[in-house]
């Protein structure tokens, strides 16, 4: 993850190029580890952005995840963000959404996430991104995030992603289309 960070800064010298988009849609198998209920889940996470003009974009999210001991939930995730060219190749961004978290057994809840990130790309087909957020619902869960996107073909990539929280943790493998 240091190696995507120093890229991404390393790009910060160049002249700005629109090379990262946040006009999106994926899926994810996600495998997700909760810690107070010793709750190991997976399932499908569809996810995805569409930028409102140069600075604003709505993104999304709907995860299914069942688990080991009757454990699983479903989330919902909707918001708002705002992103700015960090370099040649890179966006730094921000976003605040409201997610409902139902889960299988127990109480459902419902929050704010917060989050700021750093996107861009490391060579030129290979996308990274560093990310922290905070969600709000239950006890809340601070997430330091990394993943990747190798972009085989112009619209499409492949993506990896992983999670690690103070009360969950989650890595998660899929596909994304530009579009």
């Amino acid at each position: 993850m240091l190696i995507a960070v120093a890229g991404l800064t390393a790009s910060a010298t160049t002249m700005a190029a629109d090379r990262i988009s946040y006009n999106y849609a994926g899926v994810q198998f996600v495998d997700q580890d909760v810690d107070d209920y010793d709750c190991n889940q997976d399932g499908l996470r569809v996810n995805g952005s569409l930028e409102l003009n140069d600075d604003f974009f709505v993104l999304g999210a709907v995860s299914d995840l069942s688990g080991n001991r009757g454990c699983g939930s479903e989330t919902v995730r909707a918001g708002l963000g705002y992103h700015t060219l960090f370099g040649a190749d890179s966006s730094i961004y921000g976003a605040l959404s409201f997610e409902n978290v139902s889960v299988d057994h127990g109480e459902s809840d419902s929050g704010l996430v917060a989050a700021v990130g750093l996107r861009g790309f490391v060579l030129n087909k290979l996308e990274a991104k560093v990310e922290l957020a905070h969600h709000t619902a239950h006890d809340g869960n601070t997430v330091l995030g990394g993943g990747v996107a190798y972009w085989f073909a112009p619209q499409f990539a492949v993506t990896g992603d992983v999670g690690l929280g103070s009360e969950a943790s989650e890595i998660a493998v899929g596909l994304r289309m530009n579009f």
